[in-house]
């Protein structure tokens, strides 16, 4: 019999035209420029390497990007949806397989003529259930598993990026609550010597019980600050601890939140559209799409008619030595097929389900558009005040520390009374307080400013 090219066929008929459409992205549904004078020249994206310039904490984002375990999940993820992606391609292709089988049948009783031995040998090479993909159904099915893996490796970069400046933004809060210790601790300090102080001038009939108890106050409140930031603390580094998933190198971590840049002070920033389009979430919503699109594909397809191969090829014998010298070749091919005529609506229904999840997933697609635009903007419309907010905090520090050396000098020397002492030292400490926080404020906003750009072009 002549041999017919199987596989020859099976690849034209498989290269027909699918139905999936050209996938056309829509504009994006953001102005076409950022609402702040700051938005100069286009660069690429700072890798978080480059965009954390300061050591201590480039080594901690390293170490949870080493040792996380939600950034594991996430990897894991990836590879998951790889697999099915590569399970859902080989549908595209016929499955060969080979096949082997031995038999005898006995028949004893009755009648001598009706005694039989009979029994066979044969090998044989089938492809069953091959659908011939004339329409692009499974083409479709592929394309879509295909963007669904993808998505998955944007939202690992999402996560990655997250990750990032939450650990960013634990180190600078760590930072931050040990600069309050310190300040607070120094506003003890200064209390006892003013308590002592105080304490002598009573002494001396110079000054009242009243002024006593009311430096003891002070003293009381100064040490409960103590606690309650040493406390702060130590859950800040137990947060950071957790995000980083392995035991800190305390030399890594900061005493306290300095006045140094901790991250780029200019922004890389180029326009809406192409800033937004690198952001990995927004990806993952565009690949998402893209699998719906190939979903409607698929559906569209099945209410069209199926062709299916079935083909084998073997050679049979009586016996094993038969099969290997003398065997009886066999060869059969069939094609099927079929077509949904009444199914109650459930193919058309498909289709209805798979358009509906495709608008569903532009809404996302643009949400996820319009979510970077905004993160972006308020991130930089903050640059600005938060950065003067700092400049005016650290002044106001600068006048009250030297209100406060002034008043314990005008006390000690007894011309001026306990009340303004305790005013300059109160305002001094809020004083420290506002400017830290204000520190971190600036710095907490270009960790936003990161996140919101969505990374850089090697995380």
């Amino acid at each position: 019999m002549k041999r017919i090219p199987i596989l020859l066929v099976c690849a034209a008929l498989t290269a027909c035209a699918t139905s999936e459409p050209a996938y056309r992205p829509s504009a994006a549904p953001v102005p076409e420029s950022w609402p702040s004078a700051e938005a100069g020249v286009a660069q690429a994206p700072a890798a978080w390497r480059h965009f954390f310039v300061d050591a201590g904490l480039r080594e901690t984002i390293a170490a949870a990007l080493a040792n996380n375990r939600d950034l594991r999940v996430a990897a894991a993820n990836v590879l998951a949806a790889r697999a099915q992606y590569r399970i859902q391609d080989a549908a595209r292709l016929p499955t060969a397989q080979l096949q082997g089988n031995a038999s005898r049948q006995l028949t004893r009783g009755g009648a001598a003529a009706l005694d039989a031995d009979s029994h066979s040998v044969g090998a044989g090479l089938g492809v069953s259930a091959f659908e011939l993909d004339l329409f692009g159904r499974v083409r479709s099915l592929s394309d879509a598993e295909w963007r669904r893996y993808l998505a998955s490796e944007a939202g690992a970069q999402a996560a990655r990026v997250s990750l990032i400046a939450e650990t960013a933004s634990a180190y600078l809060t760590l930072a931050a609550d040990r600069s309050q210790l310190a300040a607070a601790r120094a506003t003890l300090d200064s209390a006892e010597r003013s308590l002592a102080l105080t304490r002598e001038r009573l002494r001396l009939g110079a000054s009242s019980q009243l002024d006593l108890n009311a430096m003891e106050a002070v003293r009381h409140q100064a040490r409960a600050d103590v606690a309650r930031y040493q406390g702060q603390a130590e859950a800040d580094r137990l947060a950071l601890q957790l995000l980083v998933g392995d035991a800190l190198d305390e030399a890594r971590l900061p005493a306290g939140l300095d006045a140094r840049d901790y991250t780029l002070t200019v922004p890389p920033l180029d326009a809406p559209a192409s800033v937004l389009l690198r952001r990995p979430d927004v990806r993952q919503a565009e690949s998402l799409l893209r699998a719906a699109d190939a979903d409607v594909a698929a559906a569209r397809a099945a209410l069209l008619p199926r062709l299916g191969l079935d083909a084998s090829a073997g050679l049979s014998g009586l016996t094993l030595a038969g099969l290997l010298a003398t065997p009886a070749r066999a060869f059969a091919a069939a094609l099927n097929v079929g077509m949904p005529l009444l199914d109650g609506g459930a193919a058309r229904a498909g289709v209805d389900q798979a358009d509906a999840q495709r608008l569903a997933a532009r809404a996302v697609y643009e949400k996820a558009l319009q979510a970077g635009f905004r993160e972006t903007a308020e991130a930089l419309a903050r640059r600005g005040p938060v950065a003067d907010e700092r400049q005016a905090r650290q002044a106001a520090l600068l006048s009250a520390e030297a209100a406060q050396r002034l008043a314990e000098s005008r006390y000690r020397l007894g011309l001026d009374g306990y009340l303004s002492l305790l005013e300059a030292q109160r305002a001094a400490q809020a004083a420290r307080q506002s400017s830290i926080a204000a520190r971190l404020a600036e710095a907490g906003n270009m960790v936003a400013l990161y996140r919101a750009l969505g990374g850089g072009v090697d995380d």
